[in-house]
């Protein structure tokens, strides 16, 4: 009797399992009916650089009747080669999948192949126009459009161009051009009259000049030290009176307290470490300092200047080290003896002064220069006289060490023209308007804002060449490609 009812314990389990396997049998026979895509990958190939680094996502795009396409937002390197790719796509099910391929070299998307993904193919990617995934059930289907973004424009180079030329009818070498209050400063001065233009984006200028006030006459020797601080601007007089403006127009005097403290104002120097510095000398012994202030009026004196320290015709900036530091530079210029200067001096907060200059003498003396923090480097633009030919060449460096060594830059990538290219006999003729050297001109840096990335512009505005007695006018226009790539956000 026992062994009966064991028989029929054994013979229920059975059943129940068989049951249950035949349920999930049933289940898992199902044919899915989703298609939809998951992911695209590109396997790694030794010979091309980054390509297994693709991320694809699926995105709606209205240039293509409101469809889906399979798309990398970030672009593969300049020159990346898609032609033979293998790629690995997944779907939630996929009974078969078609690749629909436009004919090599077409500027259009009409379909001349149709290929059947068998998991190891090796695809032209710059062929490759969609793809129609079919679901398990070998009914449901979802196409989606497929694009591989390569970068089409070298990523290091800078791109150069004219953006205006004889941008006011006055004759004279004394200018400053500054972006200040979203819009650019153009002031000039004859020592009998000021001027001043302005313009919002540096090509279409417009005369200002009866609407400027109180700026007094005599600023030649300073007006290229104008400094901007806390929403104003400040510029020193040669008589060592501070005058600032609120909307660079109207000017006036500033109430300070140096002169009662037997100190004269020679210079400006920058705005550092949320105070505006300047160099000052005592009226009882003629020794230079450097002056600061928070506000404008109420002056501090501080540190002797270094021996061999600038006080007139300097290159200064303030920025961003490397790491991220607030720094300053100061390089060129006369002493207080009128002795012309190669030092380029460094500090990281205006009172501990380093001199480059005794273990690297890569830079010459300066006169007239420019100087701006732009990409991860600094970039220095102004005329170097040739004695041989007794003329004045363009002096472009650039310094990837905060200033400590300055060297030209790769002129492959970074050189001051402006390419045109014509066609000439349904062939390409490429020709260059170069820039032409002078001294004293304007180096400006501005960003524009645009919804997916930021452009970060160079202008170069103005200068005068002495040795063949010519003013320039013109605005030059440049960026590095590489900033102006799609920003993606995480």
């Amino acid at each position: 009797m026992k062994q009966v009812s064991f028989r029929l314990l054994v013979v229920a389990i059975l059943a129940v399992l068989f049951v249950s396997c035949s349920w999930l049998d049933s289940t898992d026979s199902d044919p899915s009916v989703d298609p939809s895509f998951l992911s695209l990958t590109f396997a790694e190939d030794d010979s091309i650089e980054g390509l297994e680094d693709a991320e694809f996502t699926v995105e709606f795009d209205n240039s293509l009747g409101s469809d889906s396409v399979i798309v990398n937002l970030d672009s593969l390197p300049f020159k990346t080669d898609i032609t033979k790719v293998i790629p690995t796509f997944t779907f939630i099910s996929s009974a078969v999948t078609y690749v629909y391929l436009k004919a090599e070299n077409s500027t259009d998307n009409a379909i001349t192949d149709t290929v059947i993904l068998t998991g190891t193919d090796t695809l032209n990617f710059e062929r490759v126009v969609k793809l129609k995934n079919i679901a398990e059930d070998q009914v449901t289907e979802r196409t989606y459009f497929v694009k591989v973004n390569v970068h089409k424009v070298d990523p290091d180079l800078y791109v150069w161009k004219k953006a205006a030329d004889d941008i006011y009818s006055q004759s004279m070498s004394n200018q400053k051009a500054i972006f200040f209050n979203d819009k650019f400063y153009l002031y000039l001065t004859s020592g009998l009259k000021n001027y001043v233009y302005t313009s919002t984006d540096a090509k279409s200028w417009e005369d200002k000049t009866a609407s400027l006030v109180n700026l007094p006459i005599n600023i030649s020797g300073t007006l290229r030290n104008i400094q901007e601080f806390a929403g104003k601007l400040y510029i020193l007089t040669e008589d060592h009176k501070l005058y600032t403006s609120s909307n660079g127009l109207n000017w006036t005097a500033v109430s300070e307290n140096m002169t009662a403290a037997n100190y004269q104002f020679k210079n400006l120097l920058y705005a550092f470490r949320g105070k505006l510095w300047a160099l000052v000398n005592s009226t009882n012994t003629s020794d230079y300092y450097f002056a600061t202030t928070e506000d404008g009026s109420t002056w501090a004196t501080n540190n002797a200047i270094p021996a061999s320290f600038p006080v007139a015709d300097f290159i200064s900036l303030s920025f961003f080290s490397k790491t991220n530091q607030p720094k300053v530079l100061l390089a060129g210029g006369v002493d207080k003896d009128g002795k012309a200067l190669q030092n380029v001096w460094s500090s990281e907060n205006g009172s501990y002064w380093v001199d480059f200059n005794i273990e690297n003498t890569t830079l010459d003396t300066l006169a007239g220069a420019s100087v701006i923090a732009y990409d991860d480097r600094l970039l220095l633009v102004s005329g170097r006289y040739n004695k041989s030919k007794n003329e004045l060449n363009t002096l472009y460096l650039e310094s990837l060490d905060d200033g400590l060594s300055w060297s030209e830059p790769d002129t492959t990538y970074n050189y001051l023209r402006e390419q045109h290219i014509n066609i000439v006999n349904d062939e390409p003729d490429t020709t260059y308007t170069y820039y032409e050297p002078r001294i004293y001109q304007s180096v400006v840096q501005r960003s524009i804002v645009y919804p997916k990335y930021t452009d970060y512009y160079i202008y170069l505005i103005g200068g005068y060449n002495p040795y063949i007695k010519k003013i320039y006018k013109d605005v030059w226009v440049g960026k590095l490609n590489r900033l102006s790539f799609i920003e993606i956000e995480d």
